[in-house]
């Protein structure tokens, strides 16, 4: 493939990756991760105040790196906030993934890169959590660029390579705690693949018979300062992120204590206990419903089965030409010890799926290369396309919410969105306008993302149960758990209307509306003409 051909057809996809990113940003109702994500980039945003929470959060990189999105968008409060200015950053990320690419160079073919970014571009899991403002998509950029200047950085030890070795591994370290997954799998894979060469110098024999234990010092020296420049840049860019710019130094060591917990929890993972298929039961099949469509990646997993194979079948004696079979075991590894961990959530498996996918596009180029029929290449290549594309607005567009799709998890309801419509409603009957009191009463996993929703309100108020709180009155307006109402007094909801939204599957919300506030919105509803509101 000639280099302006490609430089085109990147570009293209590039155009297109972009564009089923951004269609409709805001389809999808916010995750209560996302927003909870939201309101810490909101005080960062309004106050200038972040810190390093080591017990209940990952690292800062989605936050800072988020600041100019908002900063472009005119948005300086957390009620001004939007979803697409803040799913704009992981969207960003999400192309970047996709340009990372170039960056194996001569490791991969042009052919090989292409169909690498035609499948990053096209892939429903990479493109869903683009689209959901958390820190996989930013930890699935920042591994691939470390996993790909790790492997370029051993054969060619310069002090270029050593700036950007570190700065992967300190942006890699400042967004997940499971770092040091990655770094292992990374540094492990290379072991591997350099074992035999080790093996087989240690074999040779002096003229009397002796093994002989030779040391490339020159080389070593070389590769000394090169990697002392890598590990200095990976602990100032991980200890400004974490400290918080200076702010804060103790939030870097906070991040090494953070570990232990994260170690704990993956341990005693609660609900989010899954088996150790869970992952590939998400790629493989999952059908929704009698008459529903299939979701499946088995053509693309079957695609990474090949490359992984070709790329042990071509294993060089020349260790910096086994690019791929690096990258196989990184997968490999990655994927088993990912699974391997009781705790998991379904975009824990994006970083393993973008090295399959780069595999697949290893297998899919060479697939294409023993067809010697033009229009065979054209057809198999869009049929791959036409899934891969099918598949992706299936779960991102058509099912982006609903139970049956594979990377939902947890999801708000769209059914949600009618209790944040009504209450927009009430609003416009009600005296207080946005100071209209609100009061909510629900537990700490069935609050969020009410706080996002309700952001435009200036006096709401929260509690975790409803023995905190004596009456419902003054509130014009009260959000409960379905548990927490029913601790409630029946004479006290009486002066109620009372109304019910699921929040997310078996997670039923209480909306109670003050009678004459009710009678207010009725009398607006069914007496004004429509078109007639102002």
């Amino acid at each position: 493939m000639k280099k302006k051909t490609f430089a085109y057809l990147l570009l293209l996809v590039l155009a297109v990756g972009l564009a089923v990113r951004l269609y409709r940003l805001d389809l999808r109702p916010m995750h209560h991760d996302e927003a909870n994500q939201a309101y810490k980039f909101g005080q960062l945003l309004e106050k200038g105040e972040y810190r390093y929470d080591p017990a209940d959060h990952h690292g800062p990189t989605l936050y800072y790196f988020n600041l100019p999105f908002a900063w472009l968008s005119g948005q300086t409060t957390f009620a001004e906030l939007t979803e697409k200015t803040l799913r704009g950053a992981t969207v960003f990320f999400g192309l970047l993934i996709i340009l990372l690419v170039l960056a194996a160079g001569n490791n991969l073919k042009a052919s090989e890169k292409f169909w690498a970014a035609v499948l990053l571009a096209l892939s429903p899991a990479l493109v869903y959590y683009s689209r959901f403002y958390i820190q996989e998509t930013l930890f699935v950029a920042f591994s691939l660029a470390f996993v790909i200047i790790l492997w370029r950085f051993v054969f060619r030890p310069d002090f270029r390579q050593g700036v950007w070795l570190g700065l992967a591994a300190g942006l890699l370290f400042a967004t997940k705690e499971t770092w040091l997954i990655v770094a292992g799998a990374a540094a492990a894979s290379i072991v591997l693949l350099r074992i035999p060469g080790w093996l087989k110098n240690s074999g040779r024999r002096d003229e009397k018979g002796q093994r002989k234990v030779t040391l490339n010092l020159p080389a070593i020296k070389s590769a000394l300062l090169p990697s002392l420049l890598a590990v200095v840049i990976f602990l100032a860019v991980s200890f400004l992120f974490y400290s918080s710019f200076f702010k804060h130094p103790d939030g870097f060591l906070d991040a090494f204590r953070a570990l232990g917990g994260y170690l704990e929890k993956a341990a005693e993972p609660g609900w989010h206990r899954h088996g150790f298929w869970y992952y590939f039961s998400l790629l493989l099949y999952r059908k929704a419903g009698a008459g529903g469509p299939l979701f499946s990646e088995i053509p693309v997993l079957a695609l990474a089965l090949y490359g992984a194979v070709l790329s042990f079948i071509r294993l060089s004696r020349r260790a910096a030409e086994n690019f791929r079979a690096y990258l196989t075991l990184f997968a490999l590894t990655t994927a088993l010890i990912y699974s391997a961990i009781p705790y998991k959530t379904p975009w824990n498996l994006l970083v393993f799926l973008a090295a399959f996918l780069v595999l697949a596009a290893v297998g899919f180029s060479h697939l294409l290369s023993l067809i010697k029929i033009r229009q065979a290449k054209i057809i198999l290549a869009g049929a791959l396309i036409i899934w891969s594309g099918w598949q992706m607005y299936l779960v991102n567009i058509y099912f982006h919410s609903y139970p049956a799709n594979p990377y939902v998890y947890a999801q708000t309801s769209p059914d949600f969105m009618r209790l944040v419509s009504r209450v927009e409603e009430l609003v416009s009957v009600s005296k207080e306008g946005r100071e209209m009191p609100v009061k909510v009463i629900a537990p700490p996993e069935e609050t969020w993302p009410i706080p996002w929703y309700l952001r435009k309100f200036s006096r709401v108020g929260y509690w975790t149960s409803s023995e905190q709180v004596e009456e419902l009155e003054p509130a014009e307006c009260a959000i409960l758990s379905a548990g927490e109402s029913r601790k409630r007094s029946e004479a006290e909801l009486d002066s109620y209307v009372l109304q019910y939204y699921s929040l997310r599957p078996d997670v039923l919300m209480v909306l109670a509306v003050r009678e004459d506030l009710w009678e207010n919105y009725r009398l607006r509803k069914y007496t004004t003409p429509p078109g007639a509101e102002k």
